[in-house]
């Protein structure tokens, strides 16, 4: 069984992000945590307890059984030593093959921390002689998932076909009702009609309905180009 470990600015942006690749881990019983580093209160529309049941249905929706939030400031988040190590914590308890975090460029400042806490906290997760809790554990592979807040997109390392679980994504998106009115507000489409958009760009690149785009953290490697075939 393949352990994933989604780290989420806010609750929302794992769904955003990578919902179809998720629906299609929880199908092929992966061992999936996702971790909101922020509850994403404030917000216009929303309350904690709002969010934490938005959180709830998407997840169910999605398969997901376990979610955790580690309460860092929303709209402030920083990376820094004390929020590093609460993350690298959870990676050493959990043990995931793969880490997932926000690619880069994006222009939300808590998403840019995201990224640097979760590298940050990957490396500092292998460290012996410490008291944090767990055992040391390096995460061999880092992927890298898309925002929704960019506008022009860099070419991808893959693209996940997610043609047959893309009303799932949307169904899980449509969960987050408080965020949708938020982004009504202002935008020329709404925002599942802009991820329907996304999804059939980078499903057209690959031939498919619908696709997710991802950037390795590192060089693919292969013993063989059969994979390509």
């Amino acid at each position: 069984m393949k352990t994933a470990l989604i780290v989420a600015p806010h609750p929302d942006d794992a769904e955003l992000g990578m919902g179809g690749a998720i629906a299609q881990m929880t199908a092929q019983d992966w061992d999936i945590t996702v971790v909101d580093l922020t509850d994403g209160e404030p917000t216009p529309f929303g309350s904690k307890q709002i969010r934490a049941a938005e959180t709830k249905a998407a997840s169910d929706i999605l398969g997901i059984k376990k979610r955790i939030c580690l309460d860092m400031p929303n709209r402030s988040l920083e990376a820094s030593l004390e929020n590093r190590r609460k993350l690298a914590q959870v990676i050493r308890l959990h043990r995931p093959d793969i880490l997932f975090a926000p690619a880069m460029p994006d222009w939300h400042p808590d998403h840019k921390a995201a990224l640097e806490l979760t590298e940050a906290a990957r490396f500092e997760a292998k460290y012996h002689k410490t008291d944090m809790a767990g055992k040391p554990h390096w995460t061999p592979e880092l992927w890298l998932y898309y925002s929704p807040h960019r506008r022009q997109f860099s070419r991808p390392s893959l693209i996940m076909d997610i043609s047959d679980v893309w009303e799932k994504k949307l169904a899980a998106i449509k969960a987050y009702q408080s965020q949708l009115k938020n982004n009504r507000r202002r935008d020329a489409y709404d925002l599942p009609e802009r991820m329907e958009i996304i999804a059939k760009y980078f499903g057209q690149c690959i031939n498919a309905k619908y696709g997710e785009p991802f950037t390795a953290g590192e060089p693919l490697s292969a013993t063989s180009l059969s994979i390509l075939t």
